[in-house]
């Protein structure tokens, strides 16, 4: 049995949207790093296309992180899937003639339907509609850092003991 009720909002999603139904932000969401997830093997030549050109858009929008390799490529694929099934379509036609002699509907047509439909969703994920843009504000303020990384990032002064002096028993 699956999850019941809608699929719960990232907390970046919902702290850049303002927090509107001021609900309590989940603070122990994991944290995946701000990088930029390499480009995998198995795409093809159109959707590396894709990738190249969205990968800049992303970063600059400060929403790509390590952990959207996976949902960054199947919306490249898919695009490349939508686009190539597209071209075929437009150069058959929308009907065609089975072999039984009735008129239907390329398959073609529903393929490019879903592809829009997958790409408009994954779109959404990363903030790339107008729809999904305009309900986003923008990070004004730094993040605060993990405490952890605050302590091993910060420069340590030469004069301070490395460890503390331990009293002879």
């Amino acid at each position: 049995m699956g999850y019941r009720g809608p699929i719960p909002k990232p907390s970046a999603i919902a702290r850049a949207e303002g927090n509107p139904g001021h609900r309590r932000l989940n603070d122990s969401e994991p944290q995946p790093r701000a990088t930029t997830p390499r480009c995998p093997n198995h795409l093809d030549a159109l959707a590396k296309k894709e990738w190249k050109r969205l990968v800049p858009v992303l970063r600059r929008m400060k929403v790509l992180t390590e952990a959207d390799c996976m949902t960054l490529a199947n919306l490249c694929q898919t695009w490349s899937t939508m686009v190539q099934a597209q071209k075929k379509l437009t150069e058959m036609g929308i009907l065609y003639k089975s072999p039984s002699g009735y008129i239907q509907q390329s398959p073609l047509f529903s393929m490019v339907n879903q592809c829009i439909d997958t790409v408009t969703k994954l779109s959404r994920e990363f903030g790339l509609t107008p729809a999904a843009r305009s309900r986003m504000v923008k990070q004004t303020e730094t993040e605060p850092e993990d405490d952890l990384w605050a302590i091993l990032n910060s420069p340590r002064d030469p004069r301070e003991p490395s460890m503390p002096e331990r009293k002879p028993q």
